[in-house]
């Protein structure tokens, strides 16, 4: 069982960052300069690029996975500030068209959760950066995808304000950096006339899985050209509120800290109300969610009693003041009527003990009844982090039956709900995986996840 865990060991400079070091993004300016008429581009519109070296991928040296950095413009969650945020595009050497004659794109929103700038998935996919266990969380469930030949993007989708919980700039984010990977000449996919034939995917687990049901709810009106067919998410913060109730006072506290600074990162008016409601422990706790990684922000407030700490005494319910929330509803997924018009996959675990299930029950519903073709599907067996490891072979195996064109087993306004029981040492996981991925990934979830007294964000 260990094998595949002792094969990263040799790798561990690579893996962790290891090789030259390269410069922070804070520090960068590939991160943050904008051209002269940065005013007149459209949102999508490639400010930049650079190849760039990738921490360890497990069978990709020879021949190596060839990948670039992209910066492009996109906006903010008020939908009119312009920002600019980065996309990473991974090729693998086994990419070509389909017999359709299209490229697969899959869009993977990582699990980012920080509102620092120096914890960007696209740094922590860096050879060079200092940014331990950065990446190893994402590159395993990456690398089934590159295995099949499908060229991924990995947007900095918090974009340049870092704002985590942020829904529509976390949706802009995400599907700007589609319109920048499909006009990236670098990319090699455009054909003799400059043309793109491209199917696009989009995935995402817990934070990520925000970003990505936002951006597939946003797509129809803000970028329906976009060729995409379909979208998977799981574990789904589909309401900040139910879950910053659900953590409190657990191991999982610094979810509500950490979801308070990004959001004030998007919001100055929140950020102006923390200053005034928020005690100074409160304020030391979301400074320093600003400046630090998820992980970090997590053992930092490990059972916190966040509303009798961090706030003043006289706010029983913080979320419940107007300000916030306001702010809160304005990031909940399904919000105001808008669904997804490409097909769906969602898959939550009933017991997650993070993120209730009846706000992911509700959100399909709300989506159907906006017509949305959705097959949702309840784990009985998994618990939040679990679940990313054991649904991701069923997420996989649905993303391609979206590229091969094959019609969803749901029907428009009608979804269809199974609850299963799922398992990573399953043959089907197996067939879809491959036994070394499968191998890989169980090592992996076994040997860190599952060990006793380990905490589920490290």
């Amino acid at each position: 069982m260990l094998s595949n865990i002792k094969r990263w060991l040799p790798f561990h400079g690579s893996l962790f960052g290891g090789g030259p070091k390269i410069s922070t993004p804070s520090k960068d300016a590939f991160y943050w300069d904008r051209p002269a008429n940065f005013d007149t581009l459209h949102n999508g519109a490639i400010l930049r690029s650079r190849p760039v070296d990738l921490v360890y991928f497990p069978g990709f040296q020879d021949p190596p996975l060839q990948a670039w950095q992209v910066a492009y413009k996109t906006k903010a969650q008020d939908g009119m500030t312009p920002q600019v945020t980065v996309t990473t595009i991974i090729r693998p050497s086994t990419a070509r068209k389909d017999s359709d004659g299209a490229w697969h794109l899959l869009s993977y929103q990582s699990k980012c959760d920080s509102a620092s700038p120096n914890c960007r998935t696209s740094y922590a996919l860096r050879a060079g950066n200092d940014y331990k266990l950065g990446a190893l969380s994402e590159q395993v469930f990456m690398e089934p995808c590159l295995d099949r030949g499908w060229i991924v993007l990995v947007p900095d989708y918090e974009s340049e304000t870092d704002a985590f919980g942020a829904g529509p700039q976390s949706a802009y984010a995400t599907l700007d950096g589609i319109r920048a990977a499909l006009a990236f000449a670098d990319l090699g996919i455009a054909d003799a006339d400059g043309k793109v034939n491209a199917k696009v995917t989009l995935w995402g687990y817990s934070g990520g899985a925000l970003a990505t049901g936002w951006a597939a709810q946003k797509q129809p009106s803000y970028a329906p050209e976009l060729p995409v067919v379909g979208a998977s998410i799981g574990g789904v913060p589909a309401d900040l509120n139910a879950i910053a109730v659900r953590v409190n006072k657990t191991i999982a506290a610094g979810l509500y800290i950490g979801v308070m600074a990004g959001l004030s990162n998007a919001y100055p008016e929140l950020a102006s109300w923390l200053d005034s409601n928020a005690t100074p422990a409160g304020k030391k706790a979301f400074a320093a969610a600003k400046s630090t990684s998820f992980g970090v922000v997590m053992k930092d407030n490990i059972n916190l009693d966040v509303v009798g700490t961090c706030f003043n005494a006289s706010l029983v319910d913080p979320l419940g003041q107007k300000i916030p929330a306001q702010i809160i509803e304005e990031n909940k997924v399904g919000l105001d009527g808008a669904a997804p018009t490409m097909p769906m996959q969602v898959y939550h675990s009933i017991h997650d003990e993070v993120v209730p299930v009846k706000t992911v029950d509700d959100l399909v519903d709300t989506w159907a009844k906006s017509g949305s073709t959705i097959e949702y599907v309840r784990d009985t067996l998994s618990e939040h982090v679990v679940l990313s490891f054991t649904g991701c072979a069923a997420a996989i195996d649905w993303i391609q039956t979206r590229f091969d064109g094959e019609p969803p087993l749901a029907r428009p306004g009608k979804p269809r709900i199974t609850t299963v029981f799922t398992s990573l040492e399953s043959d089907d996981a197996k067939i879809t995986l491959g036994a070394g991925r499968q191998s890989e990934l169980n090592d992996l979830l076994e040997t860190k996840y599952k060990q006793p007294n380990r905490k589920w964000w490290t």
